[in-house]
C-alpha cells in the first residue's frame, strides 16, 4: 500500500508542477510609491579637550556637555550630505574656575555609509565656522571682561546606528573637532582640538515619488 502510494505522488508531482503559476520578474513589479529623501538627527554627549594649552591637564579646560543637530539630503545608499550645528556650553578652565568657555559651530557636512544587517557604519567629515564666547569673570580679585571670537575648524568621525524606538535609529559617536585659533583680547589658545563622544537619534524622512505624466492614459 506504501508503495502504491509513494508512486502515485511520484506520478503526480511533475503534472502539478507543470501547472504553477509562473513567478512575476522582478522588472514587472510597479516601483515603490515612496523614497528615502534624508534624515534628521539629533545628539547629545560629552567634549573632551586634549593637547596644547586647551587640554593642558593643569591649566587647560575640562569637558563640556553637547548637543549636535543636522539634516541631510541622501543622494544614495552610501553618500549623503548636509549641514549641522554642534554646541558645547562649558568649558570649565581647571586652574581659574570663573572662567569657562562656550563653543558653537556651523559645518557642511558629507556622510558615506556601509550597511551591515541591522546595523549601518558611517564616516562623517565637516568643515565650516566655530564661533566661541568667554564669559566676564573674576579670579583672585581681579575682573576680566567678556570675549568672543570665531575660527575656521574641522569635524571627522564615525559611528554605527541601529534601530531604535518609532522607527526611528539610535546610534553611537566618535567625532574629533579641530578649530584652527581659538584667539581673542584675554587669551590666546591657538589651535584647540577636542574628541566627542555622542548618543544620536535619527529620523528618517521619506517622500512620495511624483506621477509621470508624460504618459497618456
Amino acid at each position: 500500500m506504501r508503495k502504491r502510494a509513494l508512486l502515485l505522488l511520484l506520478a503526480v508531482a511533475p503534472a502539478a508542477a507543470q501547472n504553477l503559476p509562473d513567478l512575476p520578474d522582478l522588472g514587472d513589479l510597479p516601483p515603490p510609491s515612496r523614497y528615502l529623501a534624508g534624515y534628521v538627527s539629533f545628539g547629545v554627549g560629552r567634549s573632551v579637550p586634549f593637547s596644547g594649552h586647551w587640554g593642558d591637564g593643569t591649566v587647560g579646560f575640562k569637558s563640556s556637555g553637547t548637543m549636535q543637530l543636522s539634516a541631510a539630503k541622501r543622494v544614495d545608499e552610501t553618500l549623503s550630505y548636509g549641514l549641522e550645528t554642534f554646541y558645547a556650553g562649558d568649558y570649565v578652565n581647571r586652574s581659574m574656575p570663573g572662567l569657562s568657555i562656550s563653543v558653537i559651530s556651523l559645518t557642511p557636512f558629507v556622510k558615506v555609509s556601509v550597511p551591515g544587517g541591522n546595523l549601518d557604519y558611517y564616516g562623517v567629515l565637516g568643515a565650516g565656522v566655530y564661533q566661541w564666547k568667554q564669559p566676564a569673570f573674576t579670579s583672585g580679585g581681579v575682573s576680566f571682561a567678556s570675549d568672543a571670537g570665531s575660527s575656521l575648524g574641522l569635524n571627522l568621525g564615525g559611528g554605527v546606528s541601529f534601530p531604535f524606538m518609532f522607527g526611528t535609529r539610535g546610534g553611537l559617536e566618535l567625532r574629533w573637532h579641530h578649530i584652527f585659533d581659538l584667539k581673542g583680547d584675554n587669551m590666546d589658545l591657538g589651535s584647540a582640538e577636542s574628541f566627542n563622544l555622542s548618543f544620536t537619534l535619527t529620523y528618517a524622512v521619506w517622500k512620495d515619488r511624483k506621477k509621470d505624466v508624460s504618459t497618456p492614459p
